[in-house]
């Protein structure tokens, strides 16, 4: 078993006037994944205010991985929160794409980054 990808996922999160940022860095997959769930979770049931994910420096390892961000769209629309992904690699982009979720991410800006969040 190669353990060289198995990487910590670290989160940062803070407030502004434009909502909840929290922010992902790290593989997410079927080994970080666990340790990261009950995290997000009180992030998206705690808040009212827009929640917008960062995922520029994250990557999307597997299936478990995808599975935890559908959990936090689904989690924020039952509690009437919105949620955006502000920011994230192409590889990211076309997994939204393909899952029909690519309206969950802001609009690419070339004047500087947008936030539109999808509720």
């Amino acid at each position: 078993m190669d353990h060289r990808r198995h990487t910590i996922v670290t989160l940062d999160e803070h407030h502004d006037s434009s909502g909840h940022h929290v922010s992902l860095r790290g593989r997410l997959d079927f080994h970080t994944v666990p340790d990261l769930r009950m995290v997000l979770h009180r992030v998206v049931d705690d808040g009212d205010d827009d929640l917008l994910l960062d995922l520029a420096e994250c990557e999307i390892g597997d299936a478990t991985g995808f599975g935890v961000i559908v959990e936090c769209l689904r989690r924020a629309r039952r509690g009437s929160r919105s949620f955006c992904i502000v920011d994230a690699d192409e590889r990211t982009h076309r997994l939204l794409r393909r899952a029909r979720m690519s309206h969950v991410v802001a609009p690419l800006d070339p004047a500087g980054p947008s936030v539109a969040a999808a509720g």
